[in-house]
């Protein structure tokens, strides 16, 4: 079943006008239509958000936003094999992405409107399921994603993980050196930090994943912005770490967060279906890009994609982390502020399971 809900500064009377049509409804909600004057959020919103009410419009109601190489990958297939939960036509839809993103898809909330995001699912939102996701790791940074999921009432759930901050920025090195090969004049882990580090190097500005490196592994900041934006019952922050060495916990935990019964995540098998590899050609990528796009996104086709995948890639140099431990350990270190203070803002602004909450766990 869908929500009905009211976009941020509707007038009470027509909340309680609407409230009997929609008590039962839990996926759809009353949005403004766009304005290219929309006065909402000057030169931010897309259309669709002006000050008038004029349509009702499907949303997702889980939001995987983030963090870029932290297993959001794993986290949206564990979820996808849950007999509830269904995702989109692909994993990351990056529909509410900033306008100008170079990810930013032409079907998107600045061209189409709100009300496209239920064209980006198989389902078109009408499907026997529970939780809808978009899992788009991008969102984290983007203004335009903050803004929306702020002003939806109640607001899609949102969910965050993140990843012990060095290993993750070697893991996107990794994955921007050897895998995208978006970074060509970058010859080692050492030389990506330094053009990452704020100032970002001119060179990656129009990469905004590489201009958001260094700043989106600071979680205490990210959590403290989203902090803001979505309450604690709806926020939702794991890591890999956790996952890794308690997956039941976790699971057990994300179970409960979202009213499923925890049986179907348990049982879940991912495969690895995003992984850092050298790949051979970046032309043979693309292409094959371009092919995933038209394809449905399927357990099936996901394996097909990753076999295809597998057969345009080399192994990564395992030797590489071992060659930088010194400079991972110095980065774990100028980090350890950071998440001291993540780890606070997390006990304060994030869900906690009821029995680690009493306990002030």
């Amino acid at each position: 079943m869908g929500k009905l809900a009211a976009q941020a500064g509707l007038v009470n009377s027509f909340d309680k006008l609407a409230a009997p049509l929609y008590a039962d409804s839990r996926r759809t909600l009353t949005a403004e239509l766009c304005r290219p004057d929309c006065n909402a959020v000057p030169g931010l919103l897309p259309r669709g958000f002006a000050q008038e009410r004029n349509a009702l419009v499907w949303t997702p109601n889980l939001i995987i936003a983030g963090v870029a190489k932290c297993g959001t990958t794993t986290l949206h297939d564990l979820l996808a094999q849950h007999p509830r939960v269904t995702g989109g036509v692909e994993k990351e839809l990056w529909f509410i992405n900033d306008q100008h993103d170079e990810l930013t898809p032409p079907v998107n909330v600045h061209s189409r409107g709100l009300d496209a995001w239920v064209d980006q699912f198989p389902d078109k939102g009408k499907g026997d399921f529970d939780i809808w996701m978009d899992a788009s790791a991008t969102y984290e940074y983007q203004d335009t994603a903050k803004q929306i999921i702020a002003t939806l009432d109640p607001q899609p759930k949102v969910m965050f993980i993140v990843r012990e901050p060095a290993q993750r920025l070697f893991s996107l090195y990794q994955y921007a050196r050897y895998h995208h090969l978006r970074i060509p004049h970058v010859q080692s882990f050492a030389q990506f930090i330094e053009e990452i580090r704020e100032p970002v190097n001119p060179r990656l500005r129009d990469q905004n994943v590489m201009v958001h490196a260094w700043s989106g592994s600071q979680y205490d900041r990210m959590l403290e912005e989203w902090g803001r934006i979505v309450p604690p019952e709806r926020l939702f922050v794991t890591s890999v770490e956790e996952l890794s060495q308690d997956r039941v916990r976790v699971l057990t935990d994300i179970a409960i967060w979202l009213e499923i019964d925890p049986a179907g995540l348990i049982g879940a098998g991912v495969d690895r279906s995003n992984p850092t590899v050298v790949t051979r050609s970046r032309l043979v990528r693309q292409v094959g890009k371009k092919l995933a796009k038209i394809l449905p996104e399927t357990q099936t086709i996901r394996k097909v994609k990753t076999a295809l995948r597998e057969l345009n890639s080399t192994p990564i140099d395992r030797d590489e982390r071992h060659d930088n431990a010194a400079l991972l350990e110095s980065l774990t270190a100028e980090f350890a502020p950071h998440m001291a203070r993540f780890e606070q803002l997390r006990r304060e602004l994030a869900w906690q399971a009821p029995a680690r909450a009493e306990a002030g766990v």
